[in-house]
């Protein structure tokens, strides 16, 4: 019997330590767009998952097909960096033809303590002058420095019935219907988010709010397994 619920304990905490949800990943809002649109802002939301500060943020842009125009918003506390490339056929706008467009943005805080902050996040905010008129998606991808050296890249393809990624690419929806959202969203410095970027805040406290109460019920199934070994050591009264 004592043999059993131990093994069931550990069985149990094994269970309840998988089952444990991960933090949210890096994404970027609003999740939809439509072709062609212009002025569009996009944030791209950050999360700590780790105990060291996150001091530098990369976000690539595709080039192929490219996106116009891109501005990046500047953050307190972080230098932002702009790469540009030049395309092998410019593009046309109605403002000229555009040979040259960019490709990567990277933010660096000035030091960790201007840096994302374990379980909180940032957003991080670009400018498109116009969205590619072609595809179905667009597709970033982002590389996540921390204080401690640790990095971790968004850089999983996101397949559509297939196995779920550990480290997705943020990725921006295209649509063709005049119902698209393209409503600018901001967040404020040292303020409170609102609207889409609030819904994914309260998200992350859920999840962060089950793993809690998972990571309770196995310690309860760990020392449900160490009290039966304890009786099981100790020598019969005779």
């Amino acid at each position: 019997m004592l043999r059993k619920l131990a093994f069931s304990g550990i069985i149990a905490a094994a269970v309840l330590g998988w089952a444990m949800p991960a933090w949210a990943h890096v994404t970027v809002a609003p999740s939809e767009a439509e072709k062609g649109a212009t002025d569009v802002e996009l944030t791209f939301r950050v999360p700590n998952e780790e105990d060291s500060a996150t001091t530098k943020v990369e976000i690539d842009l595709p080039t192929d097909p490219p996106i116009a125009g891109v501005l990046a918003q500047p953050v307190a506390g972080w230098t932002a960096k702009v790469t540009t490339q030049k395309l092998d056929t410019p593009i046309q706008t109605d403002d000229g033809a555009i040979s040259e467009v960019v490709s990567q943005i990277t933010w660096t805080a000035d030091n960790a303590a201007a840096g994302i902050q374990p379980e909180t996040f940032q957003g991080f905010n670009v400018m498109a002058g116009a969205l590619p008129e072609d595809g179905t998606e667009v597709v970033f991808k982002a590389v996540q420095t921390y204080a401690n050296g640790d990095v971790v890249k968004w850089v999983d393809p996101v397949t559509e019935g297939g196995p779920e990624a550990e480290h997705p690419t943020p990725i921006l929806t295209l649509t063709g219907g005049s119902t698209a959202t393209t409503t600018p969203i901001t967040i404020a410095n040292g303020g409170s988010a609102t609207g889409p970027v609030k819904t994914a805040q309260d998200d992350a406290d859920t999840a962060k709010t089950i793993g809690i109460v998972a990571i309770i019920f196995s310690v309860i199934a760990l020392i449900g397994v160490i009290i039966a070994l304890v009786m099981r050591r100790r020598p019969a009264s005779s």
